[in-house]
């Protein structure tokens, strides 16, 4: 696993040795023009906030995990994506609507210890998606497990991080707005488990704004990032989560979605790592997220 990160690490600085052509215009996202059902559509109509912790994305971070009594490095990693499935035209000429299924695993290694793994979680989505010129919305049903690894389970294990395995499964209906004005975006909405084997609560809201410059920084392909997400859950007493994400965006000048964003992240609240939901602490590190 060290080796992975390292080489990852010398991936993350490629865009930095390599030239660049000039790149086309960015792609108006407030004229959506759809006039036909079309199968299998590129891209997204609902642009999902880069701090949230569970949108599907293929990344690797390492991070600073400051626990009540102790520290350790956690190397994260997700494997994920949105696919689209069909577009079709909304009532008017510049709205549209989306079907599509995602899917990702996300999983948590102590790299102090063998790089042992310490938590997966497994999602799986279909969303609805809608655009209107700035207004996006979306309603994704999900389904959530969870599970701890077998080292972690196995060894032992540290005070703060003590656990006895729970069947963490669910099924979820999440329902979020946007509204995109002059390279940010405001997001908000509720979440509902409709289904779950274990005794949760069931509400949980979630609001944030995200920026991305619309001029370019360095090169024509890199822009600057920053998003910032609160949520909070009932099943936690609506206790405050913060993740904030900033950095930089180099995507390809051929293909609008292929990019490389290489970012730092802090959060601070109850850990988005499966069944360690209960447990306050903060993290806190870089990492790259590559989108195909």
């Amino acid at each position: 696993m060290r080796n992975i990160f390292v080489g990852l690490i010398l991936a993350m600085l490629l865009p930095f040795t390599v030239g660049f052509g000039e790149v086309p215009p960015d792609k108006n996202i407030e004229q959506t023009t759809v006039q036909e059902t079309t199968l299998f559509p590129q891209g997204q109509l609902f642009y999902p906030q880069m701090a949230s912790p569970k949108e599907p994305r293929t990344h690797l971070t390492y991070l600073n995990l400051d626990l009540p009594h102790d520290s350790i490095n956690i190397g994260s990693v997700g494997f994920g994506d949105s696919f689209g499935l069909v577009r079709w035209a909304g009532w008017g000429a510049k709205d549209a609507w989306q079907l599509s299924i995602s899917g990702a695993v996300f999983a948590q290694f102590n790299m102090d210890d063998n790089s042992d793994l310490i938590n997966a979680d497994y999602i799986i989505g279909f969303p609805l998606s809608y655009r209107n010129g700035p207004w996006s919305a979306r309603a994704r049903l999900f389904h959530q497990s969870s599970h701890l690894g077998d080292e972690f389970l196995l060894n032992p294990q540290r005070p703060d991080l003590r656990a006895t395995r729970l069947n963490l499964s669910y099924e979820a209906i999440e329902l979020l707005g946007a509204l995109e004005w002059k390279g940010l975006q405001f997001t908000a909405g509720p979440t509902y488990i409709l289904h779950t084997d274990s005794d949760l609560k069931r509400y949980s809201v979630q609001a944030g704004i995200d920026y991305q410059s619309r001029k370019p920084v360095f090169k024509p392909t890199m822009r600057l990032f920053a998003s910032v997400m609160f949520n909070t859950w009932e099943e936690t007493d609506w206790n405050t989560d913060i993740n904030i994400k900033a950095g930089v965006n180099i995507r390809s000048p051929y293909a609008e979605k292929r990019a490389i964003q290489i970012f730092g992240e802090y959060y601070h609240g109850n850990l988005p790592f499966g069944q360690f939901y209960e447990l306050r602490a903060e993290y806190y590190g870089v990492g790259i997220n590559v989108s195909f």
